[in-house]
C-alpha cells in the first residue's frame, strides 16, 4: 500500500514537472500570423491579427489572439470610454479561429514564418509565458499598442538584431489617421465622428512600422522582412475566402449633404425667422456644438486615450458655446461681445486649417459656417 501511494505521489509530480515545462516541437511544426479582413462592426473595421503555433506531431494547434477583453470587467463601459479598459493575450484551438471567420465571411491570409525550430520553439515558449494569467493583461491602445503591434513586438523581441526591415520607407509617409481613412469610405459617418475625436497627434507621419497597427499594413511589413538573411515569410496562402458584404452610407444620408442641408437652412432661417425664433434655435445649436467641444476637453484630458490628445476640433466646437448660449438674451452686455467675439475667431482661424498642423475632416466646415453666419448674425 505504501509502494502504492509512492508510486502515485511520484506519477503526480512528475505530471506536475511536465505541465510546467513548454512542450518540446518538432521539425514538423511551423508559425503563421493570421491577417483577418475587416468587419462591419465598429471594433472589428480595420482587420485582425493573430499568431498561430501549429505541430500536427504533438496535437498541437494553438492560436494566440491580443485582441480580447471581458464584458464581465467590473466598470466596463466606463473604463472603455475612459481607455483605461485592459485587454489580454488569450488562446483558441486553430479549428475554432477559423469556424469564426468562415462563419462571419471574412477573408484570413496565413503567412508561415520561415524559422528553424530553434527560433520556433522561442517564439512559442514566449507566447507561453505572455499567455499566463499574470501576463496576459495590457493596457490596449489602437494605434500605438493592439493586436498587431503586439505580434510583432513579440517577433522583434524573440529575435532582435536578427530580424530586419528591408523596404525603403517611401517619402512622403502618411500620417496614421491616413491609414484607418480607407476602411472608414464606406461609413461616412463613422469617419466622420472618429475624425472628430482624434487629435493631431494622429497626423504626425508614421514610418513602415508605426503604419504596422493596421494588420494589412503588417501583412505588407513582415513580407519585406528577413531573418538572418532570409525572407521571414516563406510561403502565403489563403485560409478563408471573403464572403461579406461590407455596409455603405447611402449618398443621401452622407454627413456632408446633411450638414450642407443644414447650412443652407440656417441662412435661409437668419432672414427669415424672428428675433424670437432665432433665439431658441441658437440656443439649440449652439448647445449642441458645445457638447460635441466638451466631449473633445473630455477625451483629451480626463481619459487615457493616446490618439485623442491635441484636438485642434475644439477650435470649432469650443465648449464655450455651453456659456455663450446663456448671453444670447443679453446681447447688449460686454462680455457676451467678448464671448462672442472669441467664437468668431476660434471659428475664423479655422478658414486656415490647412496651415494647422491637424487634418479636419471636410464634413465640418458647413458647421464652421453655419456658426459663422449665426455668430455675426447676432
Amino acid at each position: 500500500m505504501k509502494k502504492i501511494l509512492i508510486i502515485s505521489i511520484i506519477a503526480v509530480f512528475s505530471m506536475t514537472i511536465a505541465a510546467a515545462q513548454p512542450l518540446q516541437l518538432s521539425e514538423r511544426s511551423y508559425i503563421e500570423v493570421y491577417t483577418c479582413a475587416p468587419g462591419n462592426q465598429l471594433y472589428s473595421q480595420f482587420g485582425h491579427t493573430a499568431i498561430g503555433v501549429i505541430d500536427p506531431r504533438q496535437n498541437l494547434h494553438e492560436v494566440f489572439n491580443y485582441g480580447t477583453f471581458s464584458f464581465n470587467t467590473p466598470h466596463f463601459y466606463l473604463k472603455f470610454c475612459a481607455g483605461k479598459l485592459l485587454y489580454q493575450l488569450s488562446t483558441e484551438s486553430y479549428r475554432e479561429f477559423v469556424y469564426t471567420y468562415e462563419h462571419r465571411g471574412r477573408q484570413v491570409v496565413a503567412q508561415r514564418l520561415n524559422l528553424t525550430l530553434e527560433q520556433r520553439q522561442h517564439l512559442y515558449e514566449l507566447l507561453e509565458e505572455n499567455s499566463l494569467p499574470e501576463n496576459c493583461d495590457y493596457q490596449y491602445d489602437f494605434f500605438f499598442d493592439n493586436c498587431a503591434t503586439r505580434v510583432l513586438d513579440m517577433l522583434y523581441h524573440a529575435f532582435g538584431e536578427s530580424l530586419t526591415y528591408t523596404a525603403t520607407d517611401t517619402l512622403p509617409q502618411p500620417s496614421m489617421r491616413d491609414c484607418i481613412h480607407p476602411y472608414l469610405d464606406g461609413s461616412q459617418w463613422t469617419k466622420t465622428g472618429i475624425d472628430l475625436v482624434l487629435g493631431s497627434i494622429t497626423d504626425h507621419r508614421a514610418t513602415s512600422r508605426q503604419q504596422s497597427f493596421i494588420p494589412d499594413k503588417l501583412h505588407d511589413y513582415l513580407a519585406d522582412c528577413q531573418i538572418d538573411t532570409l525572407p521571414l515569410v516563406s510561403n502565403t496562402r489563403l485560409l478563408v475566402e471573403s464572403k461579406i458584404v461590407y455596409d455603405k452610407t447611402p449618398w443621401f444620408l452622407s454627413p456632408m449633404l446633411i450638414f450642407c442641408l443644414l447650412l443652407i437652412a440656417v441662412v435661409v432661417m437668419t432672414f427669415r425667422l424672428s428675433a424670437t425664433a432665432l433665439v431658441i434655435f441658437d440656443r439649440i445649436y449652439f448647445c449642441i456644438i458645445g457638447l460635441l467641444g466638451l466631449l473633445i476637453t473630455l477625451l483629451w484630458f480626463a481619459t487615457d486615450h493616446g490618439a485623442t490628445v491635441g484636438n485642434l476640433n475644439l477650435l470649432w466646437a469650443s465648449p464655450l458655446f455651453l456659456v455663450y448660449v446663456f448671453t444670447i438674451g443679453n446681447a447688449e452686455k460686454q462680455w457676451h461681445k467678448w464671448l462672442r467675439a472669441i467664437l468668431i475667431a476660434e471659428n475664423g482661424i479655422m478658414i486656415f486649417g490647412f496651415l494647422l498642423p491637424q487634418s479636419f475632416n471636410l464634413c465640418f466646415y458647413p458647421l464652421i459656417a453655419a456658426s459663422l453666419v449665426r455668430l455675426l448674425k447676432r
